[in-house]
C-alpha cells in the first residue's frame, strides 16, 4: 500500500519566493530613425532590399487591455490580402502586445510586404520596422543605389539589433528574404534576444508572378530577373513547429515546476528513489541536478512541439508544411491548458491538454517508442553539478527578471472540478503534448515527450484494472503519484491556462 502524506515542503522556501516573483517595470525608449552618420558597416551576411525605417513611440508599459481598442480605431484592411491572426484576432492582437515578437517578411520585389508591415506598424504601438531600402531614403526620396546593397543590409541589421536589445515589443524585417541564409541573422537574433519569430508571405495573388511584379515594384526590376528569383525562391521548411510562451510566462512556468518539486522532495520515498538513481548526498544536491534548467535555464522561451518536420525530411513532414489549417493558423495566439506535471530521473514537464483546434494541428506519434540510447543517456557522475554553479544560476536569474520585465505575463489559475479522469485527464491524441521545463545533465529535451508516454500508458493500465503497483501522497495544492519505473505524476488541484503563438523553428 501507498503511503499517504501531507506536506507545505518549506524545503527552500526562500528560493522559492525568490523565483516566483515576475518583475515588471516601465521601459521607454526613443524613436528609432535612421542616422546615416553613426552608421558602421560590419561583417553581416547579405540579404535582400525593401523600404523606410520608422520607430514608433513607446508611451509606457503595455497594459492587459490593450487589444480591447474599438474596431474602429483599428487599420483598414483588404481582408482578401490581410488574412492574418495577427491582424484580425482579437486573442493574437492581445498576446504580442504583452510579448516580444519578430515579423520576418518573405517575398519578392512588388509582391506586398511593406503594405503589411505598415499594417503591423499601425496596429501595434511599440513597433520597429527595419529593411535595407532605409538606408537609401535621402530627405524623404528613395534613392536606389545597387552598388550599396552590402551596406544598406549591414545597416538593417544594425537598426534590428538595437531595437532588439531595447526590447521593442514588435520589429519587422521587410527584406525579401528569398533563401534561408538570408533570415539567418535576424533568426539569430529573435533566439539571442527571446523574440518569438514569425515569417510572414504575402497572400497577394500576383506575389509570384513576374509580369505583375516588375510593374509594381519600386526597385525597377526587370520581368526576367524576377522570373529568375521566384525559380531560386526557398520554401519555408522549418525544424519544428509548435507553441511558442514568451519570456516572462516560460519563467512563471518554471516556477511552478520549481515549486512542485520541492513538494515532492518533502516526500521520503521520492527523496530515497531519486538520491539513489541520480547519486545526490543531500535534499539539495537533488535540486540541484534540476536547477541548471530550471533556473540558468530560464532565459529561453518554453514551447510545445506541435510537428517535428527536420526541414521536410520527416515522414508527413511536407503534406503538415503545406496543410491549409497550419499555414492559417501561423502567427495565431492559442491559450494552452496545463494539467499536469511528470517528474523522472531525466526530466520534468508540463502536461498539457490540447483542445479541439489545437488537436487538428497535432502530428506526433503519442505512441513512439523511445530509442534505447536516448533513455539511457546521461549517465550522472556525482557532483556533476556544483555549488557554485547554483549560484551562476542564481545570478542568471536575476538578469533574467530584469530583462523580462516588458513582456506581461497570461498565466491564469483555474479549479478543476474533477470527476472519475482526475488521474487520467489525457490519453490518444495529443496526449504527447508538452513543455520540457527540465533536464538533467546528457538528458536531451526530446525525451520529455518519451517520459510523458510512460506515464500516460501508467494511468492507463491503472484505469483498466491492471496490475499497475502505484503509491499516492498528498502533497500541497495536489497528489503525487509515483507508478514505478521511474515515473512520478503530480496531479495538481487546478489548471493553468498560458497563452501561447503557434510558429516555427528554423
Amino acid at each position: 500500500m501507498g503511503q499517504i502524506y501531507s506536506t507545505a515542503s518549506s524545503l527552500f522556501s526562500s528560493w522559492s519566493k525568490e523565483s516566483s516573483a515576475v518583475v515588471h517595470k516601465e521601459n521607454t525608449a526613443p524613436v528609432c530613425t535612421p542616422d546615416l552618420a553613426s552608421f558602421t558597416p560590419s561583417t553581416y551576411p547579405l540579404a535582400t532590399p525593401r523600404r523606410a525605417l520608422c520607430r514608433t513611440k513607446r508611451s509606457g508599459s503595455p497594459t492587459p487591455d490593450l487589444a480591447r481598442e474599438p474596431q474602429a480605431k483599428r487599420p483598414k484592411r483588404d481582408s482578401h490580402y490581410l488574412n492574418f491572426p495577427f491582424l484580425n484576432d482579437d486573442f493574437t492582437i492581445d498576446f504580442v502586445k504583452k510579448s516580444k515578437v519578430m515579423f520576418i517578411m518573405k517575398g519578392l520585389q512588388g509582391s506586398g510586404k511593406t503594405f503589411i508591415s505598415q499594417v503591423i506598424q499601425e496596429l501595434y504601438k511599440d513597433t520597429c520596422v527595419c529593411s535595407a531600402d532605409h538606408y537609401f531614403m535621402q530627405d524623404g526620396v528613395y534613392e536606389f543605389d545597387r552598388g550599396k546593397l552590402k551596406e544598406a543590409h549591414e545597416y538593417c541589421q544594425q537598426q534590428a539589433a538595437s531595437a532588439a536589445e531595447q526590447s521593442t515589443h514588435v520589429i519587422v524585417i521587410d527584406n525579401t528574404n528569398l533563401q534561408h541564409w538570408e533570415m539567418k541573422f535576424y533568426l539569430n537574433l529573435a533566439r539571442t534576444h527571446l523574440y518569438i519569430p514569425v515569417v510572414v508571405e504575402p497572400q497577394t495573388t500576383w506575389a509570384m508572378h513576374p509580369v505583375e511584379l516588375a510593374v509594381r515594384n519600386i526597385h525597377n526590376i526587370p520581368e526576367e530577373i524576377l522570373s529568375n528569383k521566384i525559380k531560386a525562391y526557398q520554401p519555408v521548411l522549418p525544424i519544428y513547429y509548435g507553441w511558442f510562451l514568451n519570456e516572462v510566462d516560460s519563467e512563471e512556468i518554471c516556477s511552478v515546476g520549481c515549486s512542485w518539486l520541492q513538494k515532492a522532495i518533502g516526500i521520503q520515498d521520492f527523496v530515497e528513489h531519486f538520491s539513489q538513481a541520480l547519486q545526490a548526498d543531500s535534499n539539495e544536491d537533488l535540486f540541484n541536478f534540476f536547477a541548471q534548467d530550471l533556473v540558468a535555464g530560464r532565459r529561453r522561451l518554453l514551447h510545445a512541439t506541435s510537428k517535428f518536420t527536420a526541414r521536410g525530411k520527416t515522414i508527413g513532414a511536407n503534406e503538415y508544411i503545406n496543410s491549409p489549417v497550419v499555414k492559417q493558423s501561423l502567427g495565431k495566439g492559442f491559450r494552452l491548458c496545463i494539467v499536469g506535471f511528470v517528474i523522472t530521473t531525466r526530466t520534468i514537464g508540463a502536461r498539457l491538454k490540447l483542445s479541439n483546434e489545437q488537436l487538428e494541428l497535432w502530428s506526433n506519434d503519442d505512441n513512439e517508442d523511445p530509442p534505447v540510447t536516448l533513455m539511457n543517456s546521461g549517465v550522472l557522475k556525482k557532483h556533476q553539478f556544483s555549488h557554485s554553479d547554483l549560484d551562476k544560476s542564481k545570478e542568471k536569474l536575476k538578469f533574467s527578471k530584469l530583462n523580462a520585465s516588458v513582456c506581461l505575463p497570461t498565466v491564469v489559475e483555474k479549479e478543476i472540478f474533477y470527476d472519475e479522469d482526475r488521474f487520467c485527464p489525457t490519453s490518444g491524441k495529443g496526449s504527447r503534448a508538452h513543455l520540457t521545463l527540465a533536464c538533467t545533465p546528457g538528458i536531451k529535451p526530446v525525451t520529455t515527450g518519451f517520459d510523458l508516454i510512460l506515464a500516460v500508458k501508467c494511468e492507463q493500465r491503472m484505469r483498466g484494472g491492471e496490475n499497475q503497483k502505484a503509491e499516492t501522497y498528498t502533497i500541497d495544492g495536489g497528489v503525487l503519484i509515483n507508478y514505478g519505473e521511474g515515473i512520478w505524476v503530480v496531479y495538481p488541484n487546478s489548471e493553468l491556462l498560458v497563452s501561447s503563438l503557434f510558429s516555427t523553428f528554423l
